[in-house]
């Protein structure tokens, strides 16, 4: 009985709808335009608009523009470019540990056990991955989680290309032999 009655009510409504001329729905668009035809609110056909309103993200930008150049004059800063104290990418790049260290094949490196799955140890020595060693057999019960450790970095990532297949895969994993444990200097 419900479903008849929802039915007839939407029915009613339809054909009230259907009585409105489209002329009316074409005002209601003049009075709140999205600002895309050029027409603002509240001007007559044939009256240019005086000005085009941006939105969203337009707005928002030139919003900010205006603030930086607000805190640019304030601070004196007008005309210099923001990054022109800084060095480019490629020097910093240069001058980075990581590429002034050379190729890590055979490089001590020292690193911090993070977890430990039976007689694996996860060890993290600060490079992309990290990598998983062997709890040795003598004196195990040493290593545990935060131990710091020293290893031999054999490589930075591991990762092979399979047969027919054109890029290579990582495991997300370095390979290192583990050394020993860091000797802590006696204070």
């Amino acid at each position: 009985m419900s479903a008849l009655c929802k039915a007839v009510c939407v029915s009613k409504r339809a054909a009230e709808l259907a009585r409105i001329p489209c002329r009316s729905f074409l005002g209601f668009t003049k009075h709140y335009s999205s600002g895309e035809t050029g027409e603002t609110p509240g001007n007559e056909e044939g009256t240019p608009p005086a000005e085009k309103r941006l939105g969203g993200f337009a707005a928002a930008f030139e919003l900010h523009s205006d603030l930086q150049q607000k805190h640019d004059i304030a601070a004196g800063t007008v005309g210099k470019s923001p990054g022109s104290n800084e060095h480019s990418f490629a020097t910093l790049l240069k001058q980075s540990p990581l590429v002034q260290m050379g190729t890590s094949k055979d490089k001590v490196a020292v690193g911090k056990i993070f977890h430990i799955v039976n007689n694996d140890l996860y060890v993290d020595f600060g490079g992309k991955f990290h990598c998983v060693c062997k709890r040795p057999a003598v004196d195990g019960e040493k290593y545990q989680r935060g131990s710091r450790v020293r290893l031999r970095l054999v490589d930075l990532e591991l990762t092979s290309r399979f047969l027919g297949a054109k890029t290579d895969t990582t495991l997300l994993e370095a390979d290192a032999v583990l050394l020993g444990l860091l000797e802590s200097k006696p204070k």
